[in-house]
This record gives structure tokens, C-alpha cells and sequence, in this order.
């Protein structure tokens, strides 16, 4: 199992690669919903579950994700977690 600092950093490198030009990732709480905040928008949120399904072979259908629960970084910190244990 990954280190929950290792996978947060991982995200938020991720995440920081994909934001909205203006705004910084690391000013957000991790429970922040990033879209309401105009961070990410819809297409982001698709690279979000391609993210997931590539680095983590995570499968949103299988696993039973709702795609709207990616839209903060806990949401997709505990995505990560299911994928581990599936």
C-alpha cells in the first residue's frame, strides 16, 4: 500500500499540472470542491479519472466511484485508497 504523504503529493502535483492558469492548488483545502472554486473545470475532471485509471488502475464503474466525487482532492485521495484495495 502507498504512503497516504507519497499519494497526497502525487495528487497535488498532478492536480497543479491541470488547474486553471491563476490559480494555485496548495491554497485550497483538501476538501475544497476545486470546480465551484473554477480551479478545474469539466475536461480537467476527465483527466482527474484518467489519471486515476492510468497511475492507479483504477476502474471508476467497478469500483463504484461517482465521477462527481473527483472534484476535491479527498474525494480523489479516497479513490486512490479504494483502487488499492480492490
Amino acid at each position: 500500500m502507498t504512503n497516504n504523504n507519497d499519494t497526497r503529493h502525487e495528487v497535488m502535483a498532478f492536480l497543479a499540472t491541470i488547474t486553471r492558469p491563476g490559480f494555485d492548488i496548495t491554497s485550497f483545502s483538501d476538501d475544497t470542491n476545486l470546480v465551484d472554486e473554477g480551479a478545474i473545470d469539466s475536461f480537467a475532471l476527465i483527466q482527474v479519472i484518467f489519471f486515476l485509471e492510468e497511475e492507479h488502475g483504477l476502474n471508476l464503474q467497478a469500483a463504484g466511484i461517482d465521477p462527481a466525487d473527483l472534484i476535491s482532492v479527498d474525494g480523489i485521495l479516497a479513490a486512490v485508497e479504494q483502487a488499492e484495495t480492490q
